[in-house]
């Protein structure tokens, strides 16, 4: 059996995923890195951008985040983000209902998510 990494998304609201992969791609700070299984125990912070599950070579899940931390052990990746969403099961309409009443902060959130998707 390949070896998997477990993965734990999590906001201040609610833990928006766990789940195990062969891969995790992350809007790092300094740039864009990746974690694989036996990763070097790290604490990186985060910046705006997307997330990538990687299973078999492929993506298999999508989020977006609004900046956080992520701290990497060799066993699992624990990311702590201001603000998440599952690029995967949200719609334009849904953010555009929720930008209705949203903080500046927030509806620059939701224009990112908008051109991720």
């Amino acid at each position: 059996m390949a070896e998997s990494i477990n993965i734990e998304l999590v906001t201040p609201s609610e833990m928006l995923f766990t789940d195990t992969a062969d891969m995790v791609v992350v809007p790092g700070s300094e740039g864009v890195f990746g974690v694989l299984p036996r990763h070097a125990a790290t604490l990186a912070n985060l910046q705006r951008g997307e997330i990538n599950v990687y299973n078999n070579g492929s993506i298999t899940r999508r989020f977006f985040i609004d900046g956080g931390v992520a701290d990497v052990l060799p066993e699992r990746v624990i990311i702590l983000a201001e603000r998440a969403v599952d690029l995967d099961s949200v719609s334009i309409q849904q953010l555009e209902e929720r930008a209705v009443n949203a903080t500046e902060s927030e509806v620059s959130f939701i224009t990112a998510v908008k051109k991720a998707i």
